[in-house]
């Protein structure tokens, strides 16, 4: 491509189409000369034209809500584009699209769906139907998920021992239209009325099962249940150090210890221990191809999707309290200003003193001498993290770390499998000590592969969108703060300072999420491009192998390119070759995870709120469309006041994100007092209603 042309990507990227005459006038070339060229661009399928304008021609994948609208992902943009309904084009849920996209209103992004490139979806996830037809009997599998409405046929002989009623997953073998395709059955799930399944369907529509395939089963019977020291003489010995976890009260695996020390020259010693699973997990098995595939633990309700069978995640590579275990060592020496002296990564040998939970060790901080007492043995050791973790996060905050604080609830359901309570997660200072330990950590290892120019997984986040930033800047200042966005590069400090000044505001859960929204999403990747949120140069995951690939890919890297150096070229070229793709896979199953723990979150709070139909709540407006308003409970539940149930004719402010009308005004962060009037399980949807608005409408 010569250089011309790439002028005129580069400038289709920006402002996302270009005409003839615009490019005569850029390129100071004759008007045939520049429709010669984009017609030449067009042939090749590098430009869409529209009238009279050449769009460029985008890929991405498109996730298609409920609704009907929905948003394309490109891999190298930070942006979301938006696909109205009337903009999808026969586009599935899944679906990796070719697109051109357009500006509307304030430069907002919107797409349009050209075509389908590739169906995304490998698996129709729902029940066998059984029906009768002029030609016979003909089974296919329904499916139970509202953004994939498609009927898969199956053939009787690849039902694979499923019947009618079953909740099944069958793989596509090929697509009739975008409304019904062909298949075999791979799984049975269960039965429509089982209890939980409703959760079953959500994971299996984004392919996370419980069940290991059997040849995994079979491959980790060789694995051993413990280990002997003694077959370990090259690997240090920690098992006389006072080392411990520290997990909350119904964690089942642990993959972290830490021990902090005060060494005699006053400076501090930081031992993280990780479970080293890439002993047990080999590169190449069907153990290793099921993990990758998997890429993560997904954590829903009532129950664990784990990324390794309980074999490893709760038997070998667990630091269960008393029983020795082969970790990766990342011992760091700080000085009393916390400046990082020295550090050590190698292979090595523990033994957990304790088995700590966070609710103990926030007891012992917080005095309590029961508490304290009980594990004196350990008391000295808990203060000591303590001073570490201030001082570390005191030094985090100064470089500009951003503490969003995102609020998340525990759901907590009956023997039946029924929602029951909301519980908000707390995050004291034993969980907050244990964070900060695990990203000094990852931190330092980030830094040892970076400089040593290996190969590694980096967790990268990249600069927020400038524009994005400053309509939040304009929504703080609506609310009566005065906030100035920067004239140059927004640093993570101005974002920091700017969170810090609404802190313990009744506004701050609206601004914490709209500036969250702002941010570019966090990834895996390849390149070290430094991590905005925590104002971090050198970042990466390592401490959570259990249940994180990269983390598990790390250890791998460091045990074949740092400690185990033979063959050395020959294993560097080979790693350098597969990152690309691991970091993109665990991007992908990461972000199928969060949407999967938030369709399941969702469908229990609509559930729940089902049996409260027509009781009244005081709520906070925390989102504001064209369309009506989000309103959140205390635990949790978000509803929507539609715009047609408000009483009046109501304007959309989206500079201040507001809904007003001659008498009345509604912005973010207003307290208001509303009455469920609809919730849909079925559909994950609460509706509410203002109070004032129904008492009004119905006469109460």
């Amino acid at each position: 491509m010569d250089q011309i042309e790439e002028r005129i990507i580069d400038f289709c990227k920006k402002y996302d189409y270009i005409k003839v005459n615009r490019l005569a006038k850029l390129e100071n070339i004759s008007r045939d000369i520049a429709k010669t060229l984009l017609d030449d661009l067009k042939s090749r399928k590098i430009l869409y034209k529209e009238g009279q304008d050449y769009y460029l021609i985008r890929n991405g994948i498109i996730q298609v809500k409920e609704r009907g609208f929905g948003f394309i992902t490109v891999d190298d943009s930070n942006e979301d584009y938006y696909v109205p309904a009337d903009n999808i084009n026969g586009a599935l849920n899944g679906d990796k699209v070719s697109f051109i996209a357009y500006d509307v209103r304030g430069n907002k992004k919107e797409a349009f769906v050209l075509k389908i490139t590739e169906h995304g979806n490998k698996f129709v996830v729902g029940e066998v139907v059984k029906k009768m037809t002029s030609k016979g009997i003909t089974y296919y599998v329904d499916s139970k998920v509202e953004t994939f409405d498609c009927k898969c046929y199956i053939e009787e002989k690849d039902l694979n021992d499923a019947v009618p009623g079953n909740i099944v997953s069958a793989q596509i073998l090929s697509f009739k239209d975008n409304n019904s395709c062909t298949g075999i059955v791979t799984k049975i799930i269960g039965y429509v009325d089982d209890p939980g399944m409703d959760i079953s369907i959500i994971a299996s529509k984004h392919n996370f099962f419980v069940d290991f395939p059997d040849s995994v089963i079979e491959e980790i019977k060789l694995i051993p249940n413990s280990i002997n020291a003694a077959d370990y003489p090259n690997r240090k010995d920690f098992r006389d150090k006072l080392i411990i976890t520290i997990d909350g009260d119904d964690s089942k695996d642990f993959d972290d210890a830490v021990n902090v020390e005060i060494l005699p020259n006053g400076n501090y010693y930081l031992g993280v221990y990780i479970a080293d699973v890439a002993e047990y997990v080999k590169e190449n098995t069907t153990l290793d191809n099921e993990a990758l595939f998997r890429a993560t633990s997904v954590y829903l309700a009532d129950r664990v999707i784990p990324m390794l069978p309980h074999k490893l995640s709760n038997g070998i590579c667990s630091l269960n309290e008393g029983e020795d275990r082969l970790v990766l060592a990342c011992e760091m020496e700080y000085s009393p200003a916390g400046e990082l002296l020295d550090y050590k990564i190698s292979e090595g040998i523990i033994r957990s003193h304790r088995r700590m939970t966070y609710n103990n060790v926030n007891k012992i901080l917080k005095q309590d001498e029961e508490t304290i007492e009980k594990y004196k043995d350990i008391y000295q050791l808990i203060l000591n993290m303590e001073k570490l973790s201030k001082l570390l996060r005191g030094l985090r905050t100064k470089a500009g770390a951003i503490d969003f604080d995102v609020p998340e609830y525990k759901v907590i359901m009956d023997e039946k499998g029924n929602p029951v309570e909301f519980q908000l997660r707390t995050r004291d200072v034993a969980e907050m000590l244990i964070e900060d330990f695990m990203l000094a950590a990852n931190q330092t290892v980030a830094y040892h592969m970076a400089n040593l120019h290996l190969p590694c997984v980096y967790r990268i986040h990249e600069n927020p969108d400038d524009e994005s930033v400053a309509k939040v800047y304009q929504m703080i200042n609506s609310l009566g703060y005065k906030v100035f966005l920067p004239k140059n590069k927004i640093l993570p400090k101005d974002i920091q300072k700017t969170m810090t000044l609404v802190k313990g505001s009744e506004s701050f859960y609206v601004v914490n999420q709209m500036m969250l929204r702002a941010m570019a999403k966090a990834k895996y990747s390849e390149s070290n491009i430094g991590h905005y949120g925590l104002a971090m140069r050198y970042y990466c995951h390592f401490t959570s192998p259990i249940r994180r690939y990269p983390d598990l890919m790390v250890h791998r890297l460091i045990k074949e390119l740092i400690i185990h150096t033979e063959d050395f070229d020959d294993k560097f070229t080979h790693f350098a070759s597969m990152i690309h793709e691991i970091a993109t896979q665990s991007s992908i199953k990461e972000r199928a995870a969060i949407e999967c723990e938030r369709e399941v979150v969702d469908m229990l709070m609509a559930q729940f709120m089902e049996n409260h139909i027509k009781e009244v709540y005081e709520g906070m407006i925390d989102s504001i469309t064209k369309f009506g308003m989000f309103v959140l409970l205390d635990d949790g539940v978000e509803g929507l006041v539609h715009i047609s149930t408000l009483k009046g004719y109501f304007n959309f402010d989206e500079i201040k994100m507001r809904l007003y009308s001659s008498r009345r005004e509604y912005k973010v962060g207003d307290k208001v007092k509303i009455i469920v009037t609809g919730a849909s399980k079925a559909k994950r949807r609460v509706d509410f209603m203002l109070l004032e608005d129904y008492n009004e409408t119905f006469g109460v």
